[in-house]
């Protein structure tokens, strides 16, 4: 075997054993490596069986779940839930029981999926990842559903718009009911209410004499999710996510 070369490199050659039939079954390819040096006649080779059918590239690992939080939501769905776990791929699906829902990544951590829990009954159910190329893993009773009003509504909380703004709006909940509320785009601005809404349901709404209005319903122990307008912070109703702070 001879080279004629312009360049180093290494030439891969597939060929079949001398005297080795045509049928796939019988043949084991060899895979011949030639370090080519320049302008050299002759080449050094060394070969090494492949067998047939073996993978040229390696396999992904499929998804692994290790961790569910929060594990517990309203039935009403719509709770931030964090999946950690590896082996996560951009456009991973999530399955609660039978009802399929898309997330996102996290950017600053490989190891975090989040998506959005769907509306159910009441009750336990698996969940399963699955990856675009086909891989999935369930994982057994790993998200209960629970009544609204299983969820203590009492306490302050803060969070922002989800419409893009990120107008700041805060509000505490005391004794099962609505006593204050605060936003803030440019400046903070603070309203304390006389007419107090109760929490009924795991919901809250209020309507203020001076145009301020702001509803609510809690999705899971530490979130709840609403609409707010609280002149002359926004004139507009936003939506917003909020978290528990105390």
């Amino acid at each position: 075997m001879q080279f004629s070369a312009a360049a180093t490199g290494v030439v891969a050659v597939a060929t079949r054993p001398e005297g080795a039939r045509a049928s796939s079954r019988s043949t084991a390819l060899h895979s011949i490596t030639c370090a080519v040096g320049l302008a050299l006649a002759t080449s050094a080779c060394s070969e090494s069986p492949q067998l047939p059918g073996a993978p040229s590239a390696a396999v992904r690992a499929a998804p692994s779940v290790s961790e569910v939080v929060p594990d517990v939501g309203s039935t009403a769905g719509g709770a931030t839930v964090k999946i950690v776990g590896t082996g996560f791929m951009p456009g991973m699906v999530v399955t609660f029981d039978d009802i399929k829902v898309a997330g996102r990544s996290d950017t600053r951590d490989t190891l975090s999926f989040y998506t959005e829990s769907p509306p159910h009954q009441l009750g336990i159910v698996d969940l399963v990842v699955s990856n675009p190329d086909g891989q999935s893993q369930r994982r057994t009773a790993a998200y209960r559903y629970a009544a609204p009003d299983a969820f203590d509504m009492n306490g302050a909380w803060s969070g922002f718009s989800t419409n893009g703004t990120d107008t700041l709006v805060s509000f505490v909940i005391q004794a099962n009911r609505l006593v204050s509320a605060s936003c803030a785009f440019d400046v903070l601005m603070a309203f304390t209410f006389t007419a107090f809404p109760s929490t009924i349901g795991g919901e809250f709404s209020l309507t203020a004499a001076g145009g301020q209005a702001i509803t609510g319903r809690i999705v899971s122990a530490s979130e709840i999710v609403g609409t707010f307008s609280l002149p002359p912070c926004t004139s507009t109703v936003l939506p917003f996510r909020a978290t528990r702070t105390s």
